[in-house]
């Protein structure tokens, strides 16, 4: 659930609203999941190879069939593991928090500063590590914009603090001062 969350980008309640009705593969074999999102607004986000996956291994342990002619449009494609219906955001909010404290827990005396901010972390968190992940990885701003579908390039551009610390480092090894 975290995985998937992570690698499309997806608000939490556009998460628990999809249905395996809203996948769609186009002519070139790409899949998307179509969503309404914020402010009612339709949109679709690619789902990479590693949602698909984790998207796999959840219905399996559900008990629902992998091949998409199988599916029943309607099945949510977050459900509980016991029955059909999907699940809450409040629900979801519960289970992302408890596995963030529970790493936490994990890494407190290794890494007590990650730790601290795992213990911070809400379902949104995996939302803006999925903006910041791709951007790292040579995503384009204007690619990352739209899978989020942000109205504006400038509040997807906050994702890019992190390159500060790359770029500064960069240059300043570019134009490093001769040793006297």
């Amino acid at each position: 659930m975290i995985d998937f969350s992570y690698c499309t980008g997806l608000r939490a309640g556009e998460l628990v609203r999809a249905t395996l009705g809203s996948i769609e593969v186009d002519a070139h074999g790409d899949h998307w999941l179509h969503v309404v999102g914020k402010g009612s607004k339709s949109g679709k986000v690619v789902l990479p190879g590693m949602a698909r996956g984790v998207l796999d291994r959840q219905l399996a342990q559900r008990g629902f069939p992998v091949t998409p002619a199988k599916w029943d449009p309607a099945t949510p494609l977050l459900g509980s593991l016991d029955g059909e219906a999907g699940i809450t955001s409040k629900r979801l909010w519960a289970i992302v928090k408890r596995f963030f404290a529970t790493a936490a827990g994990v890494l407190a005396e290794a890494n007590p500063a990650l730790a601290e901010k795992l213990r911070r972390a809400t379902p949104h968190w995996t939302r803006h590590t999925h903006a910041t992940h791709a951007l790292q990885r040579g995503a384009e701003l204007t690619t990352v914009r739209d899978n989020l579908r942000h109205a504006s390039l400038s509040t997807t551009s906050m994702y890019l603090h992190s390159d500060d610390v790359r770029r500064a480092k960069q240059i300043g090894g570019a134009f490093e001062a001769p040793a006297a």
